[in-house]
């Protein structure tokens, strides 16, 4: 998602729909040195399409896909 074009409007739908239902309101998403976000503060960044907000979008939607191939089950039976 290096690119600046914009995020799919269901894409981006989806990830704040996922961070509204299964986030707690007490979380906090630390990203490297970019900082610490609240879950408030990621939907802004998810809303404004910036660096952070895509990064996120990105991590959600490799992690969708990972359970819906299996690999994410496979992942988990051999640890």
């Amino acid at each position: 998602m290096k690119d600046k074009k914009k995020l799919d409007k269901e894409v981006k739908e989806l990830v704040l729909w996922r961070l509204e239902t299964s986030v707690p309101s007490h979380f906090k998403l630390s990203v490297g040195e970019k900082g610490v976000y609240t879950k408030e503060e990621l939907k802004k960044h998810i809303q404004a399409e910036d660096e952070v907000g895509r990064n996120f979008v990105d991590m959600q939607l490799k992690f969708i896909r990972a359970v819906a191939s299996g690999e994410f089950s496979k992942t988990l039976a051999e640890t």
